[in-house]
């Protein structure tokens, strides 16, 4: 089970954290783990909601934003598995059905049930609009029966717009889309998530305290640990001693549970110059930072608050007592008297003992605030890592080294060597913890090789117990990370052992942690004295700051001279500060505050390490080598930076046109190689490019990659696509948003904005322009197969071109129209003349203007009929028959023009009523009429005005029944050559101007075909003589003529394609 996509689990009472991702589909395991990372248990789980959604590029599903955070953990997890079983193809289908205008996907439940429904669209993957759609129909899908030489005349792209139209289909990024007519199979939406799927299980609260180390809600971790001081009730001090001494025996016995031996060692690295009874009387009673009642008054300015109890310690009491004794010599011997016998003294002497006092922990103290008396925790800077590594080599006693170490081990004690290992790779705090636990063995299981009897030295369990004790407490001691160190295996340690080895075993680890620490404390005292030294006689410094910025300071004449580096080493601002009486630190810091900048220095950087610096700056603010400026009247050009395809070269440069063919046939070679059986070479062919242009009259690049076989086309086609789908990526919105704030999203925006708006119109134009003067100049090159006339108009394209190309890098997008064929023939421009006199004349016959006459068509007005339609006789139409509509729709039957036949048609006359026409032709039809008497199940179609209606003969009445005009192409699996010729002709009567359509029929050009073809379809429409039977005889209408004209041109040779005219 791999990822298909990831959500973002959050804790609404930690909305200002980042929650954690949880990759789908999964199980219940990985849900728990990721809740107690964010701390919902079975006692808070209305605390959670997801707040994100991510996918990689290749497998994203445009699964809307809001509906994933609107969903459970177990209904996507569920939707997960679910896609996981689509094909490539299919999973673009769903994405396509998901971005549909009024996508029908609209739950997560209905997305779920999508595998099952695959049919119940159709998906052309490779078509993204209208003309792509119309050279589909038209050439590819079989559906269209009509002489080849007419297709080269059909505007695919008004075709294509002509069919998504009545199909109701939409145009998507990935690809067309159309309902099929299947029926939607529900199957899971409304039901509930089976059982296997569901994984949303909410932890036990105990388990999820241990596991994210978050403490129980009565004893928060931010609040002070309590104080519990020992209430002794001894009446002398001699008995209140023999109480404490008697705690500390049960408090060592007690001390070997994990918890209370880690909060021991906590409380040893703070007080680790106490004796270990005092530290472990302070943890005991939970003591954090202790002084007597003066010390806080007279030192810290705080006072006891009223009612505290003492925390018990023991503190010395010596006494003096005088007794006799022996008399010594300078040499220690005794002093003996005539009789032989040791003379004697009186002496004052000191006797060792302790009492017990009472301290206050900081937590019972209230006052001023307190000043930093602990120790300074390191602050994870590279320069703090360096000083301290280097303070544990000082203060090992035997070498430490880095090695490849075979195992699982992060290092080990060399006892005959006396060395350390450590091993290499690691991060820096896993270096220093093991660093710290080796030297704990080098410093307390040491072996004299001499000795074969080892009689004093621990087993092996108490020997790690130390060292890793040791660890824990110097590295609580600096603020390292502890959170990782268990001591549950204490308790078996300690047990059976006698009160006197615990202690024992207790003492030395407090011993030598208190040695290292020392030790360490003064080493870091040392090199950090000794680095500042050093700066203060350097003449010249860099100090890294935690934002990965980098001052350089150096002294000079007036002062010090200073420049700001970002990460990535160029220079972005510096100066000069007049001030030379100050060392070169304290310049550093206010060179930092007179730039703004409030990060701290991670590092400071001297001798090599500055050496290197300044050497990686040199070269990151080289000034490049003179990039050479488009030419302001050129055509873009693109350079191949690096390519994975074995087509293109690195550091090849081509025209912008060339490019984007080229760009768009890699891409659909790779994305069709792919595809096949046994393919095994790579998914994509990753390129990377520049396009060096000039817009607006300014030089400028743009730097992208696009992956051949993603099935984005060409060039071009590729970056309007890339910057649509990121202006429309909530995901990326978020990011940005979340990352870098509203500024840079709005910034985003604008930018994404200008590319699609601007840069990516003026990249077509430039490509249009090439598109124009690679034919005109293919042309010219056989000028034994042109005339004159085309010779010139082809020369005047060129020209155009050349022209066109200054004004549209200046940013002129609204260009001159191009030359016309028509120009440049006077027999065309006389026939043009001829045919506007002719339309003129027409035009007023009509009683219309010529505009008028143009915009309908260059046909009189119509006049309204109606025309009926009676079911055909066939076993197919049978229960059809005289059925009252809602009877049809109870089952499930739809007026269906294709069971019908028109059995007539004649004029509507001024207020004629459905009713009218009922009775007339039940009572008194005319002579002409072949069909049976009105009835039942009959369809009237009323053509008014220009439109269109169709009634359904009902029991009482009729029904408007708008279905029986409906065609769908993409449903009917084989079309009539008629109805193709319907189809195409309802484009054509729309699509060419008068212009075109002097000039083309004039020229014989090929593209025209189409407009002969509506010609003759317009006189060969039974309707259309049916309607006129009654009207007089009239002049040829010009698309009349104009077919004439064709036809007796037909029998001439067609010129060649190429004479035909370029557009923009």
């Amino acid at each position: 089970m791999s990822e298909l996509f990831s959500i973002q689990l959050q804790n609404r009472q930690q909305q200002g954290g980042d929650g954690v991702w949880l990759d789908l589909p999964t199980t219940t395991e990985q849900v728990q783990a990721a809740l107690r990372q964010i701390g919902i248990s079975s006692d808070n789980p209305q605390n959670l909601f997801i707040s994100g959604y991510f996918a990689e590029e290749e497998k994203r599903f445009a699964i809307p934003y809001n509906m994933v955070l609107a969903s459970n953990v177990d209904e996507l997890n569920f939707l997960a598995a679910r896609l996981e079983t689509l094909s490539a193809g299919e999973r673009a289908e769903l994405n396509a059905a998901l971005q549909a205008p009024q996508s029908e996907l609209s739950s997560i439940g209905r997305i779920t049930d999508f595998p099952e429904n695959v049919d119940y669209y159709v998906h052309l993957p490779d078509v993204h609009g209208p003309a792509q759609l119309g050279d589909y129909y038209l050439n590819r899908s079989g559906m269209v029966d009509m002489p080849e030489e007419w297709k080269g005349g059909i505007d695919t792209a008004q075709f294509g717009r002509y069919v998504a139209q009545q199909e109701q289909g939409a145009f998507t990024q990935y690809g067309y889309l159309v309902k099929s007519g299947d029926e939607w199979q529900k199957v899971h939406e409304g039901q509930p998530v089976p059982e296997e799927y569901r994984v949303l299980s909410f932890p036990a609260p105990e388990v999820l305290r241990d596991a994210a180390n978050i403490p129980p809600p009565v004893q928060p971790e931010t609040e002070p640990q309590k104080v519990i001081p020992i209430i002794l009730n001894g009446k002398d001090s001699a008995e209140r001693m023999k109480e404490i001494t008697d705690r500390l025996e049960t408090g060592i016995q007690e001390l070997f549970d994990s918890d209370r031996y880690k909060a021991y060692l906590t409380t040893m690295a703070k007080f680790h110059n106490y004796s270990f009874n005092n530290t472990l009387l302070i943890a005991m009673q939970g003591g954090q930072l202790v002084a007597g009642f003066n010390k806080w008054k007279d030192t810290f300015h705080r006072t006891v608050k009223k009612g505290e109890k003492g925390i018990k310690i023991l503190a010395p009491a010596p006494y003096k007592v005088k007794q006799k004794m022996e008399k010594l010599d300078e040499q220690g011997k005794p002093i003996l008297d005539k009789d032989g016998k040791p003379l004697t003294e009186e002496k004052t002497v000191q006797i060792p003992a302790f009492k017990v006092v009472s301290v206050f922990d900081v937590s019972q103290t209230e006052g001023e605030p307190l000043p930093s008396i602990a120790v300074n925790e390191l602050s994870g800077s590279v320069q703090d890592y360096q000083d301290f590594f280097k303070a544990l080599e000082q203060a090992s006693p035997v070498p430490i080294g880095f090695e490849d170490i075979e195992g699982e081990a992060h290092g080990y004690f060399h006892l005959l060597d006396n060395r350390i290992a450590i091993q290499e790779g690691m991060s820096q705090l896993q270096t220093i913890k093991t660093a710290i636990h080796e030297i704990a063995h080098a410093k307390l299981h040491t072996i004299d090789p001499n000795t074969p009897e080892q009689t004093n030295r621990p087993d092996s369990r108490t020997r790690e117990v130390q060292a890793e004790s040791v660890a824990y407490a110097v590295c609580q001691h600096y603020g390292l990370d502890t959170s990782e160190y268990s001591f549950g295996y204490v308790a078996g340690w300690s047990s059976g052992r006698e009160l006197a080895e615990l202690k024992a075993s207790l003492e030395i680890i407090r011993n030598a942690a208190h040695e290292l620490i020392s030790a360490l404390d003064e080493h870091l005292a040392e090199l950090r004295q000794q680095r500042e030294a050093d700066l203060s006689a350097a003449q010249e410094a860099a100090f890294a700051l935690d934002n990965g910025s980098t001052l350089f300071i150096q002294t000079c004449d007036s002062g010090y001279d200073y420049t700001l580096y970002g990460p990535d080493n160029k220079a972005l601002d510096g100066g000069q500060l007049d001030a030379p009486g100050l060392t070169l630190p304290d310049a550093g810091q206010e060179a930092l505050n007179l730039l703004g900048q409030t990060a701290a220095v991670a590092e400071v950087l001297l001798g090599d390490k500055l050496a290197a610096f300044q050497e990686a700056a040199e070269k990151a603010n080289e000034i490049p080598a003179p990039v050479k400026i488009p030419d302001p009247a050129a055509e873009p050009t693109v350079t191949i930076l690096w390519s994975e395809s074995d087509k293109l070269q690195d550091g090849e440069i081509m025209p912008l046109s060339v490019a984007n063919r080229v760009f768009e046939e890699l891409d659909t070679a790779q994305h069709t190689d792919r595809e096949k059986d046994g393919y095994e070479g790579g998914w994509y062919d990753k390129t990377a490019f520049r396009i060096d242009f000039t817009l607006n009259g300014q030089p400028d690049n743009y730097e992208g990659r696009q992956d051949f076989g993603d099935g984005e086309g060409s060039l071009v086609q590729h970056i309007q696509n890339y910057h649509e789908y990121y202006a429309k990526d909530e995901n990326w919105k978020n990011f940005v948003l979340h990352n870098k704030g509203p500024e840079a999203w709005e910034q985003d925006k604008a930018e994404r904005e200008m590319v699609l708006t601007e840069f990516i119109p003026y990249l077509k134009q430039h490509c249009n322009l090439s598109a124009m003067e690679q034919a005109a100049t293919a042309a010219l090159r056989e000028r034994q197969n042109i005339s004159p006339e085309q010779a010139a108009y082809y020369n005047a394209v060129v020209a155009y071109v050349q022209d066109c190309r200054p004004l549209l890098n200046q940013g002129q997008y609204n260009l001159p129209e191009p030359p016309k064929l028509a120009d440049f023939d006077q027999s065309l421009q006389n026939y043009k003349a001829q045919v506007q006199a002719e339309i003129a004349q027409e035009a007023a016959a009509a009683g219309m203007t010529v505009e008028e006459y143009a915009a309908a068509g260059f046909e009189a007005p119509q006049q309204d009929s109606f025309s009926i339609y009676q079911l055909r006789n066939e076993d197919s139409t049978r229960d059809y028959r005289f059925e009252p509509y809602d009877r049809l729709q109870a089952a499930g039957r739809t007026v269906d023009k294709s069971n019908y036949t028109e059995v007539y048609t004649a004029p509507l006359a001024a207020g004629t009523t459905l009713e009218d026409i009922y009775r007339t032709f039940n009572v008194d039809y005319p002579a002409d009429f072949k069909g049976h008497s009105l009835s039942v199940s009959d369809v009237v179609v009323l053509h008014q005005n220009g439109q269109d209606t169709a009634h359904y003969c009902d029991s009482v009445g009729f029904q408007q029944v708008p279905e029986f005009l409906r065609e769908n192409p993409l449903r009917t699996a084989e079309l009539s050559t008629e109805q193709n010729e319907n189809m195409i002709d309802g484009v054509l009567n729309n699509a060419p101007s008068l212009g075109e359509l002097e000039t083309k029929a004039k020229a014989g050009e090929q593209i025209s075909l189409t407009d002969l073809a509506a010609a003759v379809k317009a006189e060969e429409k039974a309707p259309k003589a049916k309607k006129s039977r009654t009207a007089k005889p009239k002049k040829p209408s010009i698309r009349a003529q104009l077919d004439a004209a064709k036809k007796e041109q037909s029998k001439q040779t067609l010129p060649r394609e190429k004479a035909k005219e370029l557009e923009v």
